[in-house]
């Protein structure tokens, strides 16, 4: 099963861009929020700022994890990469609460809706901000990507 696994990640990081790997675990990633976005927002009553802390504080986890070795392929010591991955994500909480308020107070959209529409757009900046700031590589993003 081991030999199985490193010949497919052999594969993954021979002959996969770092681009598209951040799209195919960004897509499993950004699903995997969503749902559980979606399990809170119902289970805490419609309540979208509470459904949101709880799916960032298992979404971050998820998301540095994969991005940190399966995008970026670090080996960096983790908590140290973990610190620098998490202002990322403490950002777009930031940024995605008061996109949750806007689409539900003033344009009447409703947050399961408004949602992918934030985890959609706020991909690039994403990719931007973990590649050069939380998984670059002695001093410097990966240039063989």
């Amino acid at each position: 099963m081991i030999k199985i696994y490193k010949y497919i990640e052999a594969i993954w990081f021979k002959h996969i861009p770092e681009k598209i790997r951040f799209l195919l675990v960004g897509g499993f990633n950004t699903v995997a929020s969503y749902l559980l976005f979606l399990g809170f927002y119902y289970l805490f009553n419609e309540m979208y700022g509470a459904a949101l802390v709880a799916q960032y504080l298992v979404s971050v986890n998820l998301s540095i994890l994969t991005m940190r070795y399966y995008v970026f392929r670090s080996h960096g010591n983790l908590g140290s990469e973990y610190v620098k991955g998490l202002p990322v994500y403490i950002f777009m909480i930031i940024v995605n609460y008061p996109w949750l308020y806007i689409f539900d107070k003033i344009f009447g959209v409703s947050a399961p809706i408004a949602q992918p529409i934030f985890i959609v757009t706020s991909a690039i900046g994403t990719y931007f901000l973990l590649k050069y700031f939380s998984f670059k590589k002695n001093g410097k993003a990966d240039a063989g990507s």
